[in-house]
């Protein structure tokens, strides 16, 4: 049984306390992660490069090369979380259901039907200059027509810095999510603020 947790009322997502320490938490810990990387990447390439034992210098070379590599995975995911924190800074959490939808495949990640929950009567149009572009467009279903969906829920496609998404079912009975500026994602999260991932239109 999952207890539903509303939205915070603040003007923007990140000004939400427990958001924000969320997203520095994981900044942080991914950048250190970055930097040690970083410094054993270099002190390979010294030792490469100083080392008087060839057979010492060459396995320092060995490992540099690969170890360069190494250094991707942090760095897109660092650039992402930008991404992430841009549209946290854009707009406020609003209320949603999230619904995995294995029986459809989007090109931009794991089929998901989102229905969001907006107040005063205003809808996408309202916001992010027309909407953002995950609202605007209709994924296509297996034949290569619509998708069906709920009245009013739009097909998106969910995915993290490396594709694969921290799904549970506690985001089909309730989840936050945030409209981003034009040519920019929407965020969807667990209540509370966690678990970040990027709804991308077709």
């Amino acid at each position: 049984m999952y207890t539903q947790i509303a939205p915070p009322l603040t003007q923007h997502a990140f000004d939400d306390p427990g958001t924000q320490q969320h997203w520095t938490r994981t900044f942080r810990r991914t950048l250190t992660n970055l930097l040690v990387r970083v410094a054993i990447w270099a002190a390979l390439l010294i030792t490469s490069k100083v080392a008087e034992d060839d057979t010492i210098a060459g396995a320092a070379s060995f490992f540099f090369m690969i170890s360069a590599f190494l250094l991707l995975g942090p760095s897109f995911k660092l650039r992402w979380l930008l991404v992430v924190r841009r549209v946290l800074r854009f707009g406020p959490w609003r209320a949603a259901t999230a619904v995995r939808r294995p029986d459809v495949k989007h090109r931009h990640g794991k089929a998901v039907e989102l229905l969001i929950d907006y107040e005063y009567g205003d809808g996408p149009e309202q916001h992010a200059g027309g909407g953002s572009p995950v609202l605007r467009k209709e994924s296509a279903g297996p034949e290569g027509g619509a998708a069906a969906v709920a009245p009013g829920a739009v097909l998106a496609g969910a995915r993290t810095w490396r594709g694969g998404i921290p799904w549970t079912d506690e985001l089909s009975h309730g989840a936050w999510v945030v409209l981003g500026p034009r040519r920019q994602p929407v965020l969807l999260a667990r209540p509370g603020g966690s678990g970040f991932m990027t709804l991308h239109g077709s």
